[in-house]
């Protein structure tokens, strides 16, 4: 994956990640059908890979 294209899904990531969370502000009534505990994971999992994307094009190669 290019530097360039491993910002631009970073980005996009985090768009989606932050419209989803407005949606989620504005709709406190709405709930996954799972247990919380597989949520947060889902949660953590997309933060770190969208972390590093994020971070991957600024690693020097040896």
């Amino acid at each position: 994956m290019t530097k360039k294209t491993s910002r631009i899904v970073a980005v996009i990531m985090l768009i989606i990640a932050i419209i989803f969370f407005v949606v989620a502000l504005n709709n406190p009534q709405a709930s996954f059908p799972w247990n919380n505990i597989i949520t947060y994971i889902l949660y953590g999992t997309y933060i770190i890979i969208m972390i590093i994307l994020f971070i991957a094009p600024f690693k020097r190669k040896k």
